[in-house]
């Protein structure tokens, strides 16, 4: 029994990254493990692929681990090497095994972008599609933690200059609206976290923004309001993320004995995000809340966590948005822009009259592919 006990220790501290007090964890990016992916486990235009868990940051700096999945195009490498688009996926939910990687929707969230990464690959690129910390391998995820996650889509690509030695170390940070959130937060973190990877833009469709100025405004009183469903739904994921990164604000005095149990619901359902959407959705948001979220120390905690930075960025920003978004609806990213553009970061916003949150990025697809042959030039 003993030694039994011994062999698990030391399986997750080295999945954790906890090492010895004189011990130095192994750098970020690094591969933990990998599994090559043949057959139907390929999206369409994938000339081979991997399963990987990879180190990563957390955070609040501590050492974690994530999964992903890495494709490449078929046929022989450009001089150079492949160029990569570092893909983050929308909102899957929070508990491991509700990662892409790990779920018949191989590329995850609320809707197969397994055709859209295909685009990618068939116009030469490779593809390195982070999980995020918690969703493919052990650990606690932040959802909407935007430090944690912008490590997670940067130290994919070091695991994927390791697993195929062929990909650039050029890449473009991308993502769908929990995945634009993190691409934008890896833009700003880039040269200080990467330097050496080459980042040429950001491509950020519908990301996942100024949810704190919108469940900031709720409390007790606050009524059902449609355009906010899907947004009250992520909230509830942000506030169990934030409350576990911030443990010393007392999150839970906010919430009724109804948010706790969305809270509850969130952290440990294997329905992932359909489970708290059928919790919240059509009801009123106030039945969540036991005081008002317009609390300095909440909001404090919750900007830090979340908000994305209007600095750091030197590579040009693409945002894609769609006029027909009920989760990220349009005002956001027109925020969005007029933020970054505050910090003295011009973003290019495309906006979509027929696009839905699901169809942005097939419907923005030709454009898009236009600012990689740009960006990679």
């Amino acid at each position: 029994m003993r030694f039994a006990l011994t062999v698990v220790a030391a399986v997750v501290l080295s999945l954790t990254g906890a090492t010895s007090a004189h011990a130095q964890p192994p750098a970020p990016g690094t591969v933990v493990e990998s599994t090559p992916l043949s057959g139907t486990e390929l999206i369409p235009n994938a000339g081979s692929g991997f399963r990987v868990v990879y180190r990563t940051t957390g955070q609040s700096g501590q050492p974690e681990v994530s999964g992903g999945m890495v494709y490449v195009p078929a046929g022989a490498p450009p001089a150079g090497g492949w160029p990569v688009v570092s893909w983050g996926h929308g909102t899957s939910g929070m508990v491991q095994g509700c990662a892409p990687s790990r779920t018949d929707n191989i590329i995850g969230g609320t809707v197969d972008q397994a055709p859209d990464l295909s685009r990618f690959l068939g116009a030469g690129y490779a593809v390195a599609a982070t999980d995020y910390i918690g969703l493919g391998a052990p650990g606690y995820h932040d959802y909407l933690g935007g430090r944690a996650a912008g490590h997670a889509v940067i130290d994919v690509v070091r695991a994927a200059r390791t697993l195929v030695p062929e990909v650039s170390a050029a890449y473009v940070a991308s993502g769908l609206s929990q995945g634009g959130h993190a691409a934008l937060f890896a833009g700003s973190m880039a040269t200080e976290y990467a330097p050496e990877l080459n980042l040429r833009g950001v491509l950020a469709f519908a990301p996942a923004s100024n949810v704190e100025r919108l469940i900031g405004l709720m409390g007790p009183t606050t009524p059902v309001i449609p355009l906010v469903n899907g947004i009250m739904t992520n909230g509830v994921l942000a506030i169990a993320g934030l409350a576990h990164a911030r443990p010393d604000v007392p999150i839970a005095d906010f919430l009724t004995a109804r948010g706790r149990e969305a809270v509850r619901v969130a952290e440990t359902s294997t329905d992932c995000w359909d489970s708290v959407q059928r919790m919240v959705r059509g009801r009123p948001p106030g039945e969540l809340l036991a005081k008002p979220l317009a609390d300095p120390v909440f909001e404090a905690a919750f900007r830090d966590y979340i908000v994305i930075p209007e600095t750091g960025y030197r590579v040009p920003i693409r945002i894609a948005q769609g006029v027909l978004d009920d989760i990220m609806p349009l005002p956001a990213a027109l925020i969005l822009q007029q933020q970054l553009a505050q910090g003295g970061t011009p973003a290019d916003l495309r906006v979509y009259p027929t696009a839905t949150h699901n169809s942005i990025v097939s419907v923005a697809g030709p454009d898009a592919l236009d600012f990689l042959r740009q960006t990679f030039g």
